[in-house]
């Protein structure tokens, strides 16, 4: 019979094979091995893929800072795919959306707003420095999707500051087909090129339509 100092010179683990032994209560058990997860250092695309999900991040976050309406708009386009705002305005905008602009590289294919109602068709926009004249044409097939009183409203970037969109709500209505837009004055040359977002939403602020770009 072995003695207690004896017992405790067995190895308490040990694998043989892929299988682990051990002691327990004096008795030998085993059980299959698992290997140690290993460390592999990212390659070089997979460090520029994840830096562009965070700069994509960061933008949408920047982005609903803009006007709680937004957060509005996109919460009620998000749920259509069970998603959230974030998810689906990366999903939509991610490939317009530069690292190192840490904002919009190419404005005609980005998205300031989504929805299911009927966006405004044949946009077209005159300026006179900072006054905004849009115009735009009023479907005659409405089917619950194209009121007349929906609410006109415009984002917009200046071309200097892809990084910072900017919003104006108006009370105009689709129905009117003009607007006249006075924009605040930032500090930016009056002449700077915009880039605008046109699109409607519901007089109770619940549906919205897709935005149409139009360069001023």
């Amino acid at each position: 019979m072995k003695t207690e100092d004896e017992s405790n010179e067995r190895p308490r683990k040990y694998r043989v094979n892929g299988i682990t032994f051990y002691y327990r209560n004096g008795k030998l058990c085993a059980m299959p091995s698992t290997r140690e997860k290993t460390k592999k250092t990212p390659t070089e695309k997979q460090i520029e893929s994840r830096e562009a999900l965070e700069i994509a991040t960061d933008c949408a976050i920047n982005f609903f800072r803009t006007n709680g309406i937004l957060c509005i708009a996109w919460d009620a386009y998000a749920k259509l795919f069970r998603k959230n705002r974030l998810d689906i305005f990366k999903m939509i905008n991610y490939p317009v959306l530069d690292a190192k602009l840490l904002g919009v590289d190419y404005f005609p294919d980005f998205f300031f707003c989504k929805g299911k109602l009927v966006p405004p068709r044949e946009t077209r926009v005159n300026r006179e420095d900072l006054l905004l004249f849009p115009t735009w044409e009023h479907p005659d097939r409405e089917y619950g999707l194209s009121n007349p009183d929906d609410l006109l409203m415009m984002g917009y970037f200046y071309e200097s500051r892809p990084d910072i969109p900017l919003l104006v709500m108006t009370d105009v209505t689709r129905g009117e087909r003009f607007a006249q837009i006075q924009l605040p004055d930032l500090g930016y040359p009056s002449t700077e090129t915009l880039h605008l977002y046109l699109f409607f939403c519901s007089p109770d602020w619940t549906t919205f339509s897709d935005s149409r770009y139009v360069k001023a």
